[in-house]
């Protein structure tokens, strides 16, 4: 361990009172004193009685130095650096979601430019998929591309953290509200402390779904290694938050190389949750393939819903008269990319396809898509129409 000394006090100075109360609550320090500008807190430790005096006003001149005579004592107590407290306090209101690669073609901390772009990439997508399972009524093997409200916003509030001292790391980190309940005093002991529903907010529950769906595709990834019918595992696991959106994500993380790598949760101590061990779940070189195998393997055998394409018909194929299968080349809801999705249509729309490739006008179709190989087919393709000129859908 690096026993980093803290000497900015610009750095020392951006962490609020809060941040400070919260963490000293968490790690059981207790008010012993307290006036209008600072809060004397006291905690005993092998018989050791440790003082600590917190500022409550950060527009105080002396404000940064006051954290540091905090931090120092917290050092000395904790027996951790100066700089991994101080990191630690500035997550007190975070969720932090942690993932540690093990790149075997790269020094320490280094990753290939390619396997990082994917890995970070993946790590939104881990996040999205956990969210999605959180907002949804009822948990899906396959996500829509079209994600709701409640999942875009909460995108807007998680924020990237910095790489830290060993592998390639990824951190994500989400703010948690405070618990503020009648079991546990305020952070200030004010009187007129609000008092919040006992249930876990939204933020929470997204961290919480991240961590049991990752943990139930490491287990159903151990058990098909074994087992002679290795999707099972994956299925059985779709109420817990698994899905091929979760698959492909954790697939990503270990970059085109397929690096292992392990995924861990840290959560905030504003808000602490009670008879939960989360350990890290390492996912082996070996985890990998299979992952991939079950996220494709859903996607063949659940369709995915109800699902509205806009594109241009470039494919026409029937015997005489009758249903004829046709291919779009166009855009699925929700996402921009260019894909091309193959449907049996019945005679009339048959009919309507070949008048739209003619006058090369674009069409709409609605249907739920699954996957062959490398291609992608509608089911019960519904709503077929040709669209007006420079009408999307």
């Amino acid at each position: 361990m690096i026993n980093a000394q803290i000497t900015d006090r610009n750095a020392l100075a951006a962490r609020s009172p809060s941040e400070l109360a919260m963490y000293l609550r968490a790690h059981n320090w207790v008010i012993r004193d307290r006036t209008d500008t600072g809060a004397l807190w006291l905690k005993v430790v092998d018989g050791d009685e440790f003082e600590a005096l917190q500022p409550l006003e950060s527009n105080l001149r002396d404000y940064g130095s006051r954290v540091l005579d905090v931090l120092r004592v917290l050092a000395v107590v904790e027996e951790r650096s100066e700089l991994e407290i101080l990191q630690d306090i500035t997550n007190a209101s975070m969720d932090v979601y942690l993932v540690r690669t093990f790149p075997t073609d790269s020094a320490p901390g280094l990753i290939g430019l390619d396997d990082g772009v994917q890995a970070f990439e993946s790590l939104r997508g881990l996040i999205v998929a956990a969210a999605y399972s959180v907002s949804a009524e009822q948990p899906r093997a396959v996500q829509p591309a079209r994600k709701p409200t409640e999942v875009l916003r909460f995108l807007r509030e998680v924020r990237i953290g910095p790489s830290s001292e060993g592998s390639f790391i990824l951190s994500a980190h989400t703010p948690i509200p405070p618990r503020l309940t009648s079991g546990q005093q305020p952070l200030f002991d004010a009187d007129d402390a609000s008092i919040l529903e006992p249930t876990e907010p939204f933020e929470r529950r997204v961290s919480l779904r991240i961590y049991d769906a990752a943990f139930a595709a490491n287990s159903a990834a151990k058990d098909a290694l074994v087992s002679p019918n290795g999707l099972d595992s994956f299925t059985e696991s779709v109420r817990l938050g698994v899905s091929a959106n979760l698959c492909e994500a954790l697939v990503g993380l270990g970059g085109e190389s397929g690096h292992p790598f392990d995924l861990s949760l840290s959560l905030a101590s504003a808000r602490p949750l009670a008879r939960r061990t989360l350990l890290p779940i390492h996912f082996r070189r070996d985890h990998i393939p299979v992952l991939a195998a079950a996220a494709q393997e859903l996607r063949e055998r659940i369709a995915e819903e109800g699902i509205l394409v806009v594109g241009n018909v470039v494919r026409l194929h029937r015997e005489n008269t009758g249903s004829g299968e046709i291919s779009v080349a166009g855009t699925i809801d929700g996402e921009d990319r260019l894909r091309r999705i193959w449907m049996n249509l019945a005679p009339s729309d048959y009919e309507q396809a070949m008048r739209a490739h003619q006058e090369m006008r674009s069409v709409s179709v609605r249907g739920d898509l699954v996957r062959r190989g490398t291609r992608l087919y509608m089911r019960n393709p519904s709503a077929f129409q040709v669209n007006q000129v420079g009408e999307e859908d």
